[in-house]
């Protein structure tokens, strides 16, 4: 029988790792625990329509996801149909640099020699090191975390943020784990903290069912979370099997996956 895997993604980034996971032998439960949207208030689409009107004063610019990329580009594509050249493009993750490459967009290479491609990586690398009096805009969801802006303004530089959309819960994910749940014991991935702790909250408010022998006992069960960062916060929150990726990419993600199988001795 095979084992059952959590996809806890977005519906929308979902399709090629649930593919991925599937080609290791799984059984994938889609149980997304968040949903993006593009931000709406007014007030907050004033603030993003101001950053790229001003886009040529900015020497960086960041993405720092593939949500960024496709919202970021939208606005850009609106206001400038040739970008000014001055401003250079980074990147954090191998998947967020490769839709800027699809955009069109020069992306800085530095961040592909990194396995963790995360904030830390960028700020170590050559092109961060000397910000000193730079202009950096970075583009983002709302809410996310500031470590990145906060290194960058300490380093001497300007950040500003262009916050674009924004991560919710779903309506239907309580519903979702139940259905979910009722299928018995499952390995779980997520890909953010963020994601961790939606789906831990969503978890707690379950009542336990026939099959379960203790309360909570999901947290005995194998999960799999990108990076060092994010595997702290589960172990934090009471996880006691936790797979470290070096990211978020499907194959850092299946890579984890597979040496945890092999440990099981389970040939898929």
């Amino acid at each position: 029988m095979k084992p059952r895997i959590w996809l806890t993604r977005p519906k929308v980034q979902s399709a090629h790792t649930q593919l991925a996971f599937e080609a290791l032998g799984f059984n994938v439960l889609s149980v997304p625990v968040l949903e993006i949207n593009p931000v709406e208030r007014a007030e907050a689409v004033q603030a993003i329509r101001q950053r790229i009107v001003d886009f040529d004063r900015y020497d960086l610019a960041i993405f720092v996801s593939q949500n960024a990329v496709h919202y970021g580009c939208a606005w850009l594509d609106q206001f400038w149909p040739q970008l000014p050249t001055a401003c250079r493009f980074f990147a954090i993750g191998s998947a967020t640099r490769s839709a800027l490459l699809d955009a069109g967009l020069p992306v800085i290479g530095a961040m592909t020699v990194s396995a963790a491609m995360n904030s830390e990586a960028l700020l170590a690398t050559e092109e961060m090191a000397q910000v000193q009096g730079k202009r950096i805009v970075i583009f983002r969801g709302e809410g996310g975390r500031t470590y990145l802006g906060d290194c960058l303004q300490a380093r001497g530089a300007q950040v500003d943020y262009c916050e674009l959309y924004t991560r919710a819960l779903p309506a239907d994910a309580h519903k979702t784990v139940v259905r979910a749940m009722d299928e018995g014991e499952a390995w779980l991935s997520v890909h953010s903290g963020e994601s961790l702790q939606n789906l831990v909250a969503l978890l707690k408010e379950l009542k336990p069912i026939s099959y379960q022998a203790t309360p909570n006992i999901w947290l005995n069960w194998p999960v799999v979370v990108p990076g060092q960062r994010v595997a702290e916060l589960a172990a934090q929150l009471g996880f006691t099997q936790i797979l470290v990726a070096e990211n978020a990419t499907d194959n850092a993600m299946c890579e984890a996956l597979k040496k945890q199988l092999v440990q099981n001795n389970l040939n898929l």
